[in-house]
């Protein structure tokens, strides 16, 4: 399974797919000081870098009575356990989430995007959440309550994960795995991923194992399984790492092979775009983990649209995605799967003047959709000009701005 730092194109486009990038975005005025995009993100970094010191500083001075995990460079220590039964992801009710036509209307237009580019809508999973309304959120979806291959958009979830463990203490410092984070999340690194999966799970990748071992180690591993199952993610499997790994190669090898000749985990991963629009919902309400793991977390998945930071970057999670084919002056926020035999992405998009501000998931389990380029940012343009009515433009040129954070508040 490669990430896409594995991905390369043989044709490069010098510009965007035939949307118009030019015209500036007439937003509503705003009492409140405005802050430019890029100082919003420069403000994030510097906050959360301050707060990983901070954190680390304390740790030294005093430290977790937890049991500790060795930095990600360091094999991890068999020797240190956990009850698997402490540890479960916080939100344990799923949100409350109005079922809508008109979003369902949507939803249907885009899957008539798959079918008009000859692809296998029935390898096609769509979920869409609006919640530009504070009062309403709103919920469509095709296929979206079946299982299939998230690719690296696994790494999602690994990452929420690790701040849960992070927060019971599991994982006392947090600083040693910063790049590894960073690189998972934004270059999709496979390796970072592996040590981020061993760090949660209390496991490390090796040679085989007996039996009665292999059973224990496998306990371990699909503890991240538990750790959103029992917070109603039904039928989850998230045990098996992204490959190719540097070391050990393009498939598992080992225990890891064992693994995955054990019937339960022989699909490997599987999740749904339900699933998966759920987590990114909760991240953007704050309310996974906690509202600073929260803000972590939106820091790691937020991308930059702008064609300058990516049209020459052989390999990036924004060409051929979601993303392409929207406005530059916009928040957004994403993690993207692909293989040679699928495509997949989640992401959360707010504009400016908070006329639309929505999650979307879509996964194409089949090789054609690995093939196709486009009907990913077709489908999303068409998703964006639906929720805005009125389709919004921009200028490359033009400095992008935000007038708050980019997560929603609600009640509950």
């Amino acid at each position: 399974m490669a990430s896409i730092t594995q991905r390369r194109r043989s044709v490069r486009r010098s510009s965007v797919r035939g949307y118009s990038l030019r015209d500036k975005v007439r937003t509503k005025p705003d009492s409140l000081a405005r802050l430019k995009y890029s100082r919003i993100l420069f403000l994030m970094a510097l906050f959360l870098t301050v707060t990983w010191t901070v954190g680390a500083v304390i740790q030294l001075i005093l430290p977790s009575s937890k049991p500790q995990s060795k930095t990600p460079n360091v094999t991890v220590s068999a020797a240190v356990t956990h009850d698997p039964k402490t540890v479960v992801y916080n939100v344990k009710t799923p949100p409350n989430l109005t079922p809508s036509k008109d979003l369902q209307t949507l939803v249907d237009g885009a899957v008539e995007i798959g079918k008009t580019q000859g692809l296998p809508t029935e390898s096609l999973s769509i979920s869409l959440i609006d919640v530009s309304n504070p009062n309403n959120h709103r919920i469509a979806g095709y296929n979206h309550t079946i299982l299939r291959f998230p690719a690296s958009v696994a790494k999602l979830y690994w990452m929420v994960a690790f701040f849960g463990y992070a927060e019971k203490g599991y994982i006392p410092k947090e600083s040693p795995f910063y790049t590894d984070l960073s690189q998972m999340m934004r270059i999709s690194d496979n390796d970072s991923a592996s040590r981020i999966v061993d760090a949660i799970t209390q496991t490390e990748s090796g040679t085989n194992l007996e039996p009665t071992e292999l059973k224990k180690w496998i306990e371990k591993r699909s503890q991240v399984n538990r750790f959103f199952d029992q917070s109603g993610f039904t039928g989850i499997n998230l045990t098996t790492k992204n490959y190719p790994i540097t070391g050990v190669g393009e498939a598992p090898i080992g225990r890891d092979l064992q693994l995955r000749e054990n019937p339960p985990y022989s699909k490997g991963n599987l999740v749904t775009t339900d699933q998966t629009a759920r987590l990114m919902y909760d991240i953007y309400t704050k309310q996974a983990i906690s509202p600073l793991a929260s803000t972590k977390m939106a820091y790691l998945l937020t991308r930059d649209l702008n064609p300058k930071a990516w049209r020459n970057i052989d390999a990036n999670p924004i060409e051929g995605f979601l993303g392409e084919s929207l406005p530059l002056d916009i928040y957004y926020g994403s993690k993207v799967g692909y293989t040679s035999r699928s495509r997949q992405e989640v992401a959360f998009v707010r504009t400016l003047n908070d006329k639309a501000i929505y999650i979307l998931a879509v996964f194409g389990d089949d090789p054609a959709y690995a093939k196709n380029e486009e009907v990913f940012p077709k489908i999303s343009r068409y998703i964006f000009d639906g929720l805005n009515q009125t389709p919004l433009k921009s200028s490359p040129e033009k400095v992008t701005q935000l007038d708050s954070l980019p997560t929603v508040g609600i009640e509950h």
